[in-house]
């Protein structure tokens, strides 16, 4: 949960068994809002100074902690860069399976025109 403008948000804890594609959309989204979005990029931008750069992704990095379950937070508990977490959890959790696939094709071919 994080506040922002007096606005209230809250992100449910992804714990590996929900949809990870929406649980990372709802996670940029909050990222957006805090002005934490750039950080998912490698590359500070070219008009920042390192200090702030510092301070932005030690903020991103830890509202996306702070949004992760204890049994995954093990995955990520030793990277400091929001990049770097960001990629870790796609690469473990961005499920291009055949199951997934073909649920896929499932939800596709179930729609009514």
């Amino acid at each position: 949960m994080a506040m922002s403008g007096g606005a209230k948000f809250e992100v449910v804890k992804f714990d590996g068994y929900g949809n990870f594609g929406l649980w990372q959309t709802r996670v940029k989204d909050l990222l957006a809002q805090q002005g934490l979005l750039k950080t998912l990029k490698s590359q500070k931008p070219a008009k920042m100074e390192d200090e702030d750069w510092v301070d932005l992704q030690e903020r991103a990095a830890e509202t996306i902690r702070l949004c992760l379950a204890d049994e995954i937070m093990y995955h990520v508990i030793s990277l400091s860069s929001p990049d770097e977490i960001w990629r870790k959890l796609e690469s473990q959790f961005m499920s291009k399976t055949l199951t997934k696939k073909l649920y896929l094709k499932q939800k596709l071919y179930g729609l009514k025109m």
